[in-house]
């Protein structure tokens, strides 16, 4: 298992084939899903994992899962190239298990991310897309230093795409 980034309270490493039943857990929970079409069953999570692995291989970043530093998995947090609107942008998306929400987490997981896509990677921006109905992830984007820059939509349903700039930080 390869770390990626350590934070005060995290750890965030590359998922491994292990990590199904924690993955499969957390994206079939109503409450987490409640801004996807639907929450995915076990064939739906194992595609996931599988589409994670090959960004991996392809993009050298993805979804990592997110531990605290006993090992507990909560979540995932993540560097994606999406493409929006017809051109290849630089996502930071998190997902936690709702028994972790409103303590900072996907906040600081998401930070560690940010200064990867700046400081390594060089990136001049970062986007999140959000779904309009989904306040706690425009807090964290706000958070980040984002900005609500425009709407546009994604796999069939509209989102708000907030961004920070590296220069702006």
């Amino acid at each position: 298992m390869s770390t990626r980034f350590v934070t005060d309270r995290l750890r965030l490493r590359d998922f491994v084939a292990s990590d199904i039943d924690f993955l499969a857990r957390l994206l079939s929970h109503p409450q987490v899903m409640q801004h996807y079409p639907e929450p995915l069953d076990r064939d739906g999570a194992e595609r996931w994992l599988q589409k994670t692995f090959m960004r991996y291989e392809c993009d050298g970043h993805a979804f990592w899962l997110v531990e605290l530093h006993d090992g507990t998995p909560i979540g995932q947090v993540g560097l994606l190239s999406q493409e929006v609107d017809g051109q290849i942008e630089p996502e930071i998306g998190y997902m936690l298990h709702a028994d972790f929400w409103h303590q900072g987490y996907a906040t600081e997981a998401a930070l560690a991310v940010m200064a990867y896509a700046f400081d390594e990677l060089q990136l001049p921006y970062v986007i999140s897309l959000i779904r309009p109905v989904n306040q706690n992830s425009q807090r964290v984007a706000l958070r980040l230093g984002m900005e609500s820059r425009r709407t546009t939509q994604f796999a069939g349903l509209e989102h708000m795409v907030f961004q920070v700039d590296r220069r702006a930080l």
